[in-house]
């Protein structure tokens, strides 16, 4: 009695179905751009001279850029010998 006619408008499972489907296609094409841009990066790694794991790698560039000129300045061996060698 409370069903729609299959000529009607879609019901709220096949519309739920039709966007997972389209969720689903969507994140196969993301998927595979990432495992393009995965290779590119292993490649631009090794032409660098800079062989191992690209996600290890893309983490420490992402640490350094973030943390870019946040270190003190380094300490001369003339300075430190000049204030006593900074020992106690």
């Amino acid at each position: 009695m409370g069903r729609k006619s299959m000529m009607g408008a879609p019901d709220q499972t096949r519309l739920r179905i039709e966007a997972m489907e389209e969720q689903r296609s969507l994140r196969r094409t993301q998927m595979k751009q990432a495992r393009v841009d995965r290779a590119a990066e292993e490649q631009r790694n090794l032409s660098a001279g800079n062989p191992g794991d690209v996600d290890f790698i893309g983490l420490v560039r992402r640490w350094r850029e973030e943390h870019a000129g946040m270190a003190p300045p380094h300490r001369h061996a003339a300075a430190a010998t000049v204030d006593g060698g900074g020992k106690n």
